[in-house]
């Protein structure tokens, strides 16, 4: 029984390729894995194609091998994932493969970030002076050159 509520899962699945083979073989492998994944309801959000690569220690005696990567994700994770794997195995050509699960972090834009501490530099600031000018009773003029420079200070230091 699948629950409808479950979000999407990513993944990444990483995988060896016989040295053996020639480029239009591991082309074939490669779109043999692309198949698999997306039969089991994956959908593929990038893809690096194979490419040769030496070893750091030897699979199944080859020294060398072609390394590719997709990162897909998945509507129903559980029993997909389980396929995927199995079909993989059963590949003679796929040396080794390696199933991740990626969490998923909102990207905070550089710019954004260097708003965001601006503007709460800015309210310290206004907190600062609102306090002084209710002890004092004036406004001093001399603070938006200090806030200035101070957020210069916070935008060097990212």
């Amino acid at each position: 029984m699948t629950d409808t509520g479950l979000a999407k899962q990513y993944y990444e699945l990483a995988f060896h390729i016989s040295s053996n083979l020639d480029e239009a073989d591991v082309q074939k492998v490669r779109q043999e894995i692309d198949k698999t994944l997306t039969s089991n309801g994956g959908l593929i959000s990038f893809a690096k194609d194979p490419e040769k690569i030496r070893l750091a220690y030897p699979i199944n005696h080859q020294l060398n091998a072609f390394f590719g990567f997709f990162n897909f994700n998945l509507e129903s994770p559980d029993e997909s994932v389980l396929k995927i794997r199995d079909e993989l195995r059963l590949n003679p050509n796929i040396l080794r493969f390696l199933i991740l699960k990626h969490k998923v972090e909102p990207k905070i834009d550089k710019d954004e970030l260097v708003r965001k501490m601006a503007a709460a530099e800015k309210r310290k600031m206004k907190a600062v002076k609102d306090a002084e000018k209710s002890t004092k009773g004036e406004t001093p003029k001399a603070d938006e050159k200090e806030i200035d420079e101070k957020l210069e200070e916070i935008i060097e230091k990212l």
